[in-house]
């Protein structure tokens, strides 16, 4: 017998992950490129300054992204570490699930 998370698995669309191997023109390049960092700007105005900084890594609390576990934060999430990449910045995940939240963690041994 499925439980209802087990059902809820199934449910989800495929992803596709992995190398495209399609040619893009340096047009189709650079225009994503354009459109990547115009979202970060607009989205993420103080990640876009921190990448702007002269220090080499950007710290990221993991729960800044997705703590609800919403698949529009996971495409942002990939989205601000592109950018970064794009500044030649390394990028750092700091933090426990949820801690940020003020929730106890689950995982707790006492």
């Amino acid at each position: 017998m499925m439980t209802k998370g087990a059902l809820a698995l199934w449910s989800l669309p495929k992803l596709k992950i992995g190398y495209s191997h399609s040619i893009m023109t340096d047009d189709e390049r650079m225009q994503r490129e354009s459109s990547l960092i115009a979202t970060i700007i607009k989205e993420l105005p103080e990640f876009a300054k921190a990448c702007a900084d002269d220090a080499e890594l950007v710290l990221l609390h993991q729960d800044a992204f997705a703590a609800d576990y919403q698949e529009d934060e996971y495409t942002l999430l990939g989205m601000a570490i592109k950018y970064a990449g794009l500044r030649g910045k390394e990028v750092r995940v700091i933090g426990k699930n949820r801690s940020s939240l003020g929730e106890p963690e689950e995982n707790t041994i006492q």
